[in-house]
C-alpha cells in the first residue's frame, strides 16, 4: 500500500503543473487510463497503481466519469485475479455511474465484465443476460471490434455448456468481423475460444493453427496475460496428438505466466489438465496431487466448473485404484456441484434469452419493413392510438389522486417506522452508556476502595493470610472484568480517537487471541463524514459481524475494508469460513442478522450478504452520505 501511495504521489507531482494551469482533469484521467490498458495484461500490480490514480484524481475533483472508469478498471483486475465476488461488486457500482451519466460505451464494458464474472462462477443465465445487453449496446454504437468481442463471449458461455454447434457459429461470426479489422486486444480470446471448440471436436490441426495466430497477436500487441490460455490449449491438442512430453512443457509455460498474474482460475484448469495426463500415463499419485491443487484453486475463486471437473477426475483415479468408496464420494460431490451450475430453471432462462435475442433481431427487420407502409395506414393507426390513449388518460387521471393519497400514507408509515427504529437504537446505546458509567464509576470504584483497604491490613499477624490474599486476587480480577465490560459497552477509543482507531484496536485484540486472522484496510474514509451516533452504529455492525464469524463461520481469515467516496461509505467483510444459506438464515431471523439489518437501516444504508455452504461469506454495506 505504501508503495502504491508513493507512486501515485509521484504521478501527481509530475502532473501538478499541467493540472494547475488548465485544470484538465479529463486529460490526466485519459493518460492514466491509457497506461492502465498498456499494463492490464502485462503487470497487474502496475496496472492497479494507474487505476488507483484515476480514482484518486477523479474523487478529488468530483469527476464522475473518472470515478466510474477507476472503479471499472479495479473490477477488471479482480476478475483477472479470480476474485469474482469483489469484481461483481465494483463493476455493478461502475455500471450505475455510467447509467446515470448516460455513457453507453463504458456501460457496455461494465456489462461485459459482469457477464464474464458470472460465467466464471458458473451462473450462465446471469452471464448471458449481461452479455446480450453488452452486445445490443455495441451494435447500436456500431463498434466492430466490440461487437466481435460480444459474440465471442456469448460463444464461450455456450461452449461451457457443451453446445458446440451454437458456440462455433457465434465464434465464427466474431472471427468474420475480426478478419477485416486491425488487431485489437479485445479480440484475442476469439482465437482461443474457437481453437478450444475445434479441440473438443478432435480437430487438433485447425485448433493449433488458431492458437499460433492468437500467440502472434499477443506478441504484436504486447499482451503477456493471454499467452497462457493458448499454451494450455496447445498442450491439450499436443497430448491428444501423442506428443506427451511437449504437452507437459506447454502446460508448465502456462503455469509460469498464470502464477505471475495470480490467475488462480486459469491455474486450476491447467493443473486439472496436467492431472489428466499423469492419470493416463499411470502415475496416479502425481495425478491426485494435481487434481487436489485444481480443486482448491477453483474453490477459492468460486470457479464451480473447475471444482466439478477436478472432483470428476479424482473419482476416476480412485476408481482405477479400486478405492470405490472414495471414488463414490468424489462422484457424489461433483454431481452436487454440477447441479448447482446447471438446473432446469437456468436452462429454461438461457433458452428464453436466446429466443429473446432472435426475436429482437426479427423485430428489427419488421421495423425496417414497416417504414415502407403508406401514409394513409400510418395516419389510421395514429388516430386509433390517440383514441385509446385518451381513454387510458381519463382513467389514469381519475385514479391519480387516489394513488397520491395512498403514496402519502405509505410515506408517513415509513417515517413512523424509521422513528421507532431510531428510538430503539438510541435508547439501547443510552442504556449501554449508563450501565458502563455505573459499572466504571460506581461498582468499579467501590471494588477498588475495598481492595485498597484490604491491602493495608497486616496479613502477617492474621491467621487468615491466604484467605485475604485470595480475596485481593478475586477483587483484582473483578475490577479488570468490570473495566473490560465497561469499555466494550462504550469503547473509549471510539469516543477519543474515532472509528478507524477503534476498529484497529478492536481487531488487534481479536488477533491476539489467535482464533482468527483479521486484516483491516481503510481507504479514503474521513471521520468528519459521520456523526458520533453513525460511527457508533458502524462500529457495532463490524463488532457484530466479527463475533458472528468467530462463533459460527469456522473461518481462519477475515478481510475487512472500509472505503469512501464523495457519495457513500462502503464496508466490505469477507471470510473463508463454511458459509451458510442466506435465505434460511433470514427466515429464522437470528439476533445477529437482525441487529445488523436494524443498524444499517438506521444509517439509511443497504446491506447485501453473499454466502452459501462451504463457500465463505461476503457482506457489503453501502451508506449514502447525502
Amino acid at each position: 500500500m505504501k508503495k502504491y501511495l508513493i507512486v501515485i504521489l509521484f504521478f501527481l507531482s509530475c502532473n501538478k503543473q499541467t493540472n494547475s494551469t488548465d485544470g484538465n482533469v479529463t486529460s490526466l484521467v485519459d493518460y492514466y487510463n491509457k497506461k492502465y490498458l498498456d499494463y492490464q495484461r502485462v503487470n497487474v500490480e502496475t496496472a492497479k497503481v494507474y487505476a488507483d490514480s484515476i480514482l484518486l484524481i477523479s474523487s478529488k475533483n468530483n469527476y464522475t466519469k473518472g470515478i466510474g472508469i477507476g472503479t471499472l478498471n479495479l473490477g477488471l483486475l479482480e476478475n483477472i485475479k479470480g476474485n469474482f465476488n469483489i469484481a461483481i461488486h465494483k463493476n455493478e457500482k461502475a455500471a450505475n455511474i455510467f447509467l446515470n451519466i448516460k455513457n453507453d460505451t463504458l456501460l457496455a464494458r461494465c456489462y461485459a465484465a459482469l457477464g464474464i464474472s458470472y460465467w466464471q462462477k458458473g451462473e450462465h443465465d446471469k452471464s448471458l443476460q449481461y452479455l446480450y445487453k453488452s452486445l445490443k449496446i455495441n451494435e447500436n454504437l456500431k463498434i466492430d471490434n466490440l461487437i466481435a468481442a460480444s459474440y465471442n463471449r456469448i460463444s464461450m458461455v455456450y461452449q461451457s455448456q457443451n453446445k458446440l454447434k451454437l458456440a462455433e457459429d457465434l465464434a465464427n461470426k466474431s472471427l468474420s468481423i475480426i478478419n477485416i479489422s486491425a488487431p485489437n486486444p479485445e479480440n484475442i480470446t476469439t482465437f482461443h475460444n474457437l481453437a478450444n471448440i475445434y479441440g473438443m471436436q478432435g480437430k487438433y490441426k485447425e485448433a493449433l493453427k488458431l492458437d499460433s495466430i492468437g500467440l502472434s497477436w499477443c506478441e504484436q500487441l504486447n499482451v503477456e496475460f493471454n499467452k497462457s490460455m493458448f499454451y494450455d490449449n496447445m498442450a491439450n491438442c499436443l497430448y491428444f496428438s501423442d506428443s506427451v512430453a511437449q504437452s507437459i512443457q506447454y502446460h508448465l509455460k502456462a503455469i509460469s505466466i498464470d502464477s505471475f498474474f495470480k490467475n488462480n482460475k486459469q491455474l486450476g484448469d491447467t493443473y486439472c489438465n496436467l492431472g489428466y495426463i499423469y492419470e493416463e500415463e499411470g502415475d496416479y499419485n502425481q495425478a491426485i496431487a494435481y487434481y487436489e491443487k485444481s480443486k482448491e484453486l477453483s474453490k477459492n475463486t468460486g470457479y464451480k466448473i473447475g471444482v466439478k471437473n477436478a472432483l470428476e477426475q479424482l473419482s476416476s483415479v480412485y476408481f482405477k485404484l479400486n478405492k470405490t468408496s472414495e471414488a463414490y464420494l468424489f462422484l457424489k460431490e461433483s454431481t452436487t456441484v454440477k447441479d448447482s451450475i446447471i438446473n432446469t430453471a437456468s436452462e429454461q432462462k438461457i433458452a428464453e434469452l436466446q429466443t429473446l435475442f432472435d426475436t429482437e433481431k426479427k423485430k428489427q427487420e419488421i421495423a425496417q419493413q414497416a417504414l415502407k407502409i403508406s401514409k394513409r395506414n400510418i395516419m389510421l393507426i395514429a388516430f386509433s392510438v390517440i383514441f385509446i390513449l385518451s381513454i387510458i388518460s381519463f382513467y389514469l387521471f381519475y385514479n391519480r389522486y387516489k394513488l397520491r393519497q395512498e403514496k402519502n400514507l405509505q410515506e408517513e408509515l415509513i417515517k413512523e417506522e424509521e422513528k421507532r427504529s431510531t428510538a430503539i437504537l438510541e435508547s439501547e446505546e443510552n442504556e449501554r452508556q449508563r450501565l458502563a458509567r455505573e459499572l466504571h464509576d460506581g461498582v468499579g470504584q467501590l471494588l477498588s476502595a475495598t481492595k485498597l483497604n484490604l491491602s493495608t491490613l497486616d496479613i502477617k499477624n492474621i491467621h487468615g493470610e491466604n484467605a485475604i490474599q485470595n480475596s485481593l486476587d478475586i477483587l483484582d480480577d473483578s475490577i479488570k472484568e468490570i473495566r473490560n465490560i465497561s469499555h466494550n459497552m462504550v469503547p473509549d477509543m471510539l469516543l477519543k480517537f474515532g472509528l478507524q482507531k477503534a476498529v484497529d484496536d478492536f481487531i488487534s485484540k481479536i488477533n491476539q487471541t489467535k482464533k482468527i486472522k483479521i486484516d483491516f484496510e481503510c481507504i479514503a474514509f474521513a471521520e468528519e463524514s459521520l456523526n458520533d451516533s453513525a460511527k457508533l452504529m458502524l462500529y457495532r455492525i463490524i463488532q457484530e459481524s466479527v463475533n458472528n464469524t468467530i462463533k459460527y463461520a469456522q473461518a481462519t481469515q477475515l478481510n475487512i475494508q472500509l472505503s469512501a467516496d464523495e457519495n457513500e461509505i462502503s464496508l466490505l467483510m469477507e471470510d473463508n469460513g463454511k458459509g451458510f444459506d442466506v435465505k434460511e438464515a433470514m427466515e429464522k431471523g437470528g439476533i445477529g442478522l437482525k441487529n445488523m439489518q436494524l443498524r444499517t437501516h438506521y444509517l439509511k444504508g443497504k446491506l447485501e450478504i453473499d454466502s452459501s455452504p462451504k463457500n465463505g461469506t461476503t457482506i457489503i454495506i453501502e451508506i449514502p452520505l447525502s
